[in-house]
């Protein structure tokens, strides 16, 4: 079963912080181990607080401890959790959206110059993981507290606390990878089709989600799919899933 985050707001539950119109954060919290498909269809930040957060990636498995953080593309995951005996498992979920990422390139672009060369960060890389610096284990004691109760005005105050992060991730030793990482997440080229279908061709994903993930309006990704395949994405409306094969 594919599991899809962050849901819509009218389909969030109590251990996410929404908007009227956006899904900003989650509490992830478990008393047992466990395991699940994800597709993540934002970018995320992930602080560990409790137990280790496991990611079994095509050829590897990473794992992120308290004190660490992860910065995740957005596509489809294997994650577990790995819980010592006695303790919870606990985890904050920061949502990245596009739009969000493709300001902060943009602004740093126009104060600093050219962001840092993407070729730093390979296209294909999922996730960073790295040590916390200082401000960002406040930010992330301070960001905990917002699950304890209602947040006034939320819709106006979390798009501020998505910046802030990302400023401060980007004021440590790590910058130039985190700064490659954004450009590469943002970009919406037509070289990127080749890797979107051979990463998901095969999973039961729709064309929308596939346009999402490619960082494209669905009007875009079917013209340069017809560009680069010539032939159009195919679709199985019974099961609302992208098919074992590419064409119609």
């Amino acid at each position: 079963m594919l599991h899809r985050f962050p849901p819509p707001p009218e389909k969030a539950d109590a251990s996410f912080i929404t908007g009227r119109s956006e899904t900003f954060a989650k509490l992830k919290t478990e008393s047992a181990p466990g395991q699940r498909t994800v597709l993540m269809t934002e970018h995320t930040l992930i602080f560990v607080l409790k137990g280790q957060k496991l990611l079994h990636l095509p050829d590897t498995t990473i794992t992120a401890s308290p004190g660490e953080v992860i910065l995740l593309r957005k596509g489809i995951y294997v994650m577990a959790e790995y819980i010592q005996d006695g303790l919870d498992f606990e985890a904050v979920m920061l949502f990245l959206p596009g739009k969000l990422l493709r300001s902060v390139a943009i602004y740093q672009t126009r104060v600093g110059g050219r962001m840092t060369d993407p070729g730093i960060t390979n296209k294909k890389t999922t996730c960073l993981v790295f040590p916390a610096t200082p401000l960002i284990n406040s930010f992330k004691s301070h960001f905990r507290h917002y699950f304890n109760s209602p947040i006034p005005h939320a819709e106006s105050l979390l798009p501020l606390k998505q910046q802030e992060i990302l400023y401060l991730l980007q004021s440590g030793i790590h910058s130039d990878r985190i700064q490659s990482f954004i450009l590469s997440a943002v970009s919406a080229e037509p070289t990127d089709i080749d890797f979107i279908v051979n990463s998901y061709l095969l999973q039961p994903v729709t064309i929308e989600e596939l346009a999402g993930l490619a960082n494209c309006s669905l009007a875009k990704f079917k013209r340069d799919f017809q560009t680069r395949y010539q032939c159009s994405p195919a679709y199985t409306s019974t099961n609302n899933a992208w098919p074992t094969h590419a064409c119609s």
